[in-house]
């Protein structure tokens, strides 16, 4: 296989010129046809949401840089310094295209290289301050959000920071964006009273929706990290914050019911330009129910998680075992005998926002893979296609070191991003599924292809009682052989009887996805299901669970957990046992139909 050339921008996160570069770069490597990354150096503390995702260690971050060594011919762009994977360039000779301390003589040594010139010069602002009626001001993070108008100009960008240079290759038009001085430059947009991220950032995306294939929605931490690749799949990006509901006006939460100020704007745009996955990070839950509602969805990522988002561009199939994932589970003659001896199945089931989890969910194939423990994992198409390798050990035997028959991977939210399914149009849930499936069966094979399902929201919020048939009928007619629901939690029951769709067993509820989930040892006794035969299913949130600083900080309580699962009647299963159990059990007359 002949390599693709992988242009590697590496930079500190600091440097009030990095967004400029990246999105410059970006559209040169583009004319070249070559593929085109960024890797920004600084402080990192892995907690969920973090402003700069995934530690070093912790996200991979080092063997992530390998698999691109191995797929591509990596090229350097450093701007400033490169500490954290200098030692490896320096080794493997990686060739220096660009290295120079100033955005100037970056530009100067690229644009030599690849003999290209740009069409414009662009001048704009690293950060705007914005003055409320009260008198109060904000300062805006606005330069991330340049990249669309850099991208698809072929602007050579600049900060106004900078003094705005005549000397700079002399006969190309020069023009500023929402400069706050009048210039002889022709100005792209000027600011306008009342201004704010909403109102900027939709009017920046709104110019280029003729060419434009798809939306980015997300605070300026979010988008700075991805430029590359929102680039490279022709994205806008928008972002403006939650609009808070008051606590009287809410049902469950304010996080579960506040959406951002341009939530439905951003919906709209996205369905105009004929993609509903958005990329990015949401402000809040609400913002995931009213986008549903359309139809849309949201690939969650945070800064450098995964640390190269590109490794989507190079397909890795895996490795045919043969069997399935499911092969050792224990027939249903033998689910037959636990019933008639009062026997509980458990299992735990882990909500994973996409690929921006990976590395939580790697932690939990490792524990499974040393313990002998089985859970199973919400799963979407990017984690198949931005974890080539270490996904694959779930389908990799046990006595080869892998997980096979320990994780079992559930379609989660859509499947193509995260997405609350309760008011989600049933065709257009059913578009996103069914693209998720072909895509994961394409990689993974039928062997590793999930066969349940897990619903983010199949409820109303204010009862939990309101079901959704249109949606299991979709799964059902996919081909679906299973669901898990959070409607009814508590007391084992089949909510649909075409996949089945089986509840919750815990009653614990949270304001925040996941709705219906457990934390500790102690829900499983002072919550969940107490009388036999029947099942234990309990939903976990993964990051907050296996991001590294809280393994440190907690994990002794999800091993308790773990434990507590496996003793007295209570025997461990994978989530697709469970589903036959549940038949087995309703034809006995054990559960209510």
């Amino acid at each position: 296989m002949q390599r693709q050339t992988l242009w590697l921008l590496v930079g500190q996160l600091e440097n009030p010129d990095i967004s400029y570069a990246a999105a410059t770069t970006a559209w040169i490597a583009k004319q070249k046809g070559v593929l085109f990354e960024c890797y920004l150096e600084c402080f990192r503390n892995g907690k969920l949401f973090a402003q700069t995702g995934s530690t070093v260690i912790g996200g991979h971050h080092h063997q992530q840089l390998n698999y691109l060594l191995a797929r591509t011919d990596i090229k350097l762009l450093i701007l400033g310094e490169s500490n954290v994977f200098a030692s490896t360039f320096d080794a493997l000779d990686c060739e220096k295209i660009v290295c120079e301390q100033t955005l100037k003589m970056y530009y100067e040594k690229l644009l030599a290289y690849a003999k290209v010139m740009p069409d414009m010069i662009l001048f704009a602002p690293n950060t705007i301050a914005m003055k409320a009626a009260d008198g109060s001001s904000t300062v805006l993070d606005i330069a991330p959000y340049y990249h669309s108008e850099i991208f698809f100009s072929k602007a050579l960008a600049f900060s106004t920071t900078n003094a705005l240079d005549d000397t700079l290759y002399a006969g190309i038009p020069r023009h500023t964006l929402w400069y706050p001085e009048s210039t002889r430059y022709p100005s792209i947009d000027s600011i306008l009273p009342g201004d704010d991220y909403g109102t900027m950032t939709l009017r920046l995306a709104n110019r280029w929706t003729s060419r434009a294939k798809g939306v980015a929605f997300g605070d300026p931490d979010a988008i700075r990290s991805q430029i590359p690749s929102l680039c490279a799949d022709e994205r806008v990006s928008v972002y403006a914050p939650a609009l808070w509901k008051e606590q009287r006006d809410t049902v469950l939460s304010s996080y579960a019911e506040s959406t951002s100020a341009i939530a439905a704007e951003t919906a709209d745009l996205a369905r105009k330009l004929g993609n509903p996955v958005l990329v990015g990070r949401q402000t809040c839950d609400g913002d995931l129910f009213l986008w549903g509602s359309k139809g849309v969805s949201i690939q969650i990522m945070d800064p450098n998680r995964p640390a190269f988002p590109i490794v989507a561009k190079l397909p890795h199939k895996w490795h045919r075992v043969g069997g399935s994932l499911w092969e050792d589970e224990p027939d249903d003659a033998t689910l037959e005998k636990w019933a008639s001896k009062g026997k509980v199945l458990t299992s735990i089931l882990f909500h994973s926002g996409e690929m921006a989890h990976n590395e939580a969910i790697l932690q939990l194939i490792d524990y499974c893979s040393f313990t002998g423990f089985k859970l199973g994992v919400g799963a979407h198409l990017k984690r198949y296609e931005t974890c080539p390798q270490m996904w694959e050990l779930i389908n990799t035997p046990r006595n080869r070191g892998g997980a096979r028959g320990l994780v079992e991977p559930l379609l989660h939210s859509g499947g193509l991003g995260i997405m609350a399914e309760k008011d989600c149009p049933p065709e257009a849930f059913k578009t996103h599924c069914q693209q998720a499936l072909n895509g994961i069966r394409a990689i993974a094979g039928d062997e590793a292809t999930p066969r349940g399902y897990y619903f983010f929201c199949d409820t109303d919020l204010h009862t939990l009682q309101n079901t959704t048939p249109a949606l299991y009928g979709v799964l059902h007619e996919l081909g679906m052989e299973y669901a898990i629901s959070n409607a009814w939690p508590g007391k084992n029951r089949i909510l649909d009887n075409r996949l089945p769709v089986l509840t919750q067993t815990s009653r614990t509820i949270c304001g925040g996805s996941p709705f219906v989930r457990i934390t500790s040892r102690e829900d499983i006794f002072e919550s969940g299901f107490q009388s036999a035969p029947g099942w234990f299913i309990g939903v976990l949130d993964a990051p907050v669970i296996a991001f590294s600083p809280y393994i440190w900080q907690e994990g002794n309580r999800f091993v308790a957990l773990t434990q507590a699962l496996q003793s007295k009647d209570m025997i461990n299963v994978l989530p697709e046992t469970i589903a036959r159990y549940a038949k087995i059990l309703q034809k006995r007359g054990d559960i209510p139909s």
